[in-house]
């Protein structure tokens, strides 16, 4: 059985956390299906390979958390620009009101 197999799929070191843990995976579903053929006379490469895959089960739910902890980061920085945009948008049509009833104020006074 060639190393190959179990070698990473890629050269390129992956772009996003999201492309390691599909190459985890990937990797994973292999090495699966090769346990899955071994026989009997061969449980210390059954077992290493059990080992290995527990151990990228693991990182990619390390990964996984580490995905979820930004995702929530991104989305409490998005509330507080939401709601900064709220205020902000809160005060422009305070003052837009003011100024305007002030303005129908001046044209009612001068009008007299």
């Amino acid at each position: 059985m060639p190393d190959t197999q179990t070698s990473a799929p890629s050269l390129n070191a992956p772009a996003s956390k999201d492309e390691v843990i599909r190459i985890l995976e990937d990797r994973v579903l292999k090495l699966e299906t090769l346990v899955s053929a071994l026989g009997d006379n061969q449980s210390d490469l059954r077992a290493e390979m059990r080992s290995e895959i527990a151990s990228l089960r693991t990182q990619i739910s390390d990964l996984k958390e580490d995905l979820e902890d930004g995702i929530k980061a991104l989305g409490s920085k998005v509330d507080r620009v939401m709601g900064g945009k709220a205020v902000v948008t809160a005060l422009v049509t305070l003052a837009t009101s003011i100024l305007g009833s002030g303005v129908v104020h001046l044209v009612v006074s001068i009008g007299k």
